[in-house]
């Protein structure tokens, strides 16, 4: 009785901060977006990359936006108020999908992004249920407040991969679709094809592969061969300007290899234990998604690929968020009892992008530790619960 008397205090005390959470993310908006910068336009942060980028390759050949020089002169020629720069990373796949912004004003296509891709995530999250706990609870979190007003794209890589997984079962040709759009993002790409190989979702993983040559191919046929071509040619050079900037994003990036140079670990001694993380987590996977498609598993996925990649934001965050959602839904719904600590590492997890940009603990190695905790406890859910049901 003392055990389900101290679990559903555990429920009541997450229900209170959720709505406490969503008060505070509510009021940090309407202060946020009253904002306004000398020109005037909204502070959707990281987006005016995004627009610069889309801008770009309107005005010059595609080719030359990997071009670090010509593209930050571009982006200061943009905005009197903007003194920074902003890379371009991705592949010329993601040119294509951003290429509609540059043709609007900032202002028009910072909102129509933010709330876009916002509409897409709960809608990969909730499904049709828009006003169930799980999409309240998704929408409270901070990482949703913090990837809408950075105007960043982990609403997008959320809704492929939370949509994608959804569909599978059922609808798995529009389900790889999704997944292989996915493939703007290639440090969380890499994984998804070993993911559908252990599930046997053989039409989900043509559908994968022709979605993403095909995304390929239209933006090569839009923006020329050539683009593809400095791309390749540009992976080895970020890899130094991102050091060059390290000291200004280290305390943003949740990853282990970040936290451990952080706390002065050598980088090639974290590349190694980031990588001996990276094969567990994908041997782990591997062996979950063999026994099918279900939303514990793919809760365990959305923290997997954080925790194999070297490389993520704290604007990736959303399908942490999600996770967590997934994982309380399911410890009740099978009316599992809540253990001391448990509770704690949901709220971690949930407070994470709070206490990451506050940098209040300084180089602590907080979102690798999160990571871990709720990785772990997701499994220790799985194992415990026998939920026999499709994703809904």
């Amino acid at each position: 009785m003392d055990g389900q008397a101290g679990g559903a205090r555990d429920k009541v005390v997450i229900r209170i901060l959720i709505a406490g959470l969503g008060l505070y993310s509510a009021l940090y908006l309407l202060v946020y977006l009253i904002q306004t910068d000398p020109s005037g336009e909204p502070l959707f942060g990281d987006f005016f990359a995004f627009w610069s980028f889309a801008k770009f390759l309107a005005a010059y050949p595609a080719a030359a936006i990997y071009d670090p020089t010509l593209l930050q002169q571009f982006q200061l020629g943009l905005d009197a108020g903007f003194h920074g720069f902003y890379p371009f990373p991705y592949p010329p796949s993601f040119g294509l999908l951003i290429y509609p912004l540059g043709y609007l004003p900032y202002r028009a296509a910072a909102i129509l992004w933010s709330a876009g891709t916002l509409g897409l995530y709960l809608c990969a999250v909730a499904g049709r249920h828009w006003a169930s706990p799980r999409a309240l609870a998704t929408l409270a979190a901070p990482a949703t407040l913090l990837a809408f007003v950075s105007g960043q794209n982990g609403f997008l890589t959320a809704a492929l991969l939370i949509g994608g997984f959804r569909l599978l079962p059922a609808r798995p040709i529009l389900g790889g679709a999704l997944l292989g759009v996915l493939s703007y993002k290639p440090q969380f790409f890499v994984m998804i094809p070993l993911i559908l190989l252990a599930a046997g979702r053989w039409r989900g993983l043509a559908a994968m592969a022709a979605s993403a040559v095909t995304l390929a191919g239209a933006s090569a046929l839009c923006f020329g061969i050539g683009m593809w071509e400095s791309w390749i040619g540009f992976i080895p050079a970020f890899s130094p300007l991102l050091e060059l900037n390290r000291d200004k994003l280290a305390a943003l990036m949740p990853t282990i290899f970040s936290n451990l140079v952080a706390l002065g670990v050598t980088p090639w001694i974290a590349q190694l234990v980031q990588g001996g993380v990276a094969v567990a987590v994908v041997v782990i996977l591997f062996r979950l998604f063999r026994q099918g498609i279900r939303p514990l598993h793919v809760a365990a996925l959305q923290v997997g690929l954080l925790l194999a990649t070297p490389y993520a934001l704290v604007y990736d965050l959303p399908i942490m968020a999600s996770a967590v959602t997934a994982a309380f839904e399911a410890g009740n719904e099978a009316g599992r009892p809540w253990r001391s600590g448990e509770s704690a590492v949901l709220l971690l997890a949930l407070l994470l992008p709070v206490l990451m940009t506050s940098r209040l603990l300084g180089p602590f190695p907080l979102g690798a530790v999160s990571l871990l905790l709720l990785f772990g406890l997701i499994l220790r859910i799985r194992n415990e619960t026998q939920l026999d049901g499709s994703i809904r």
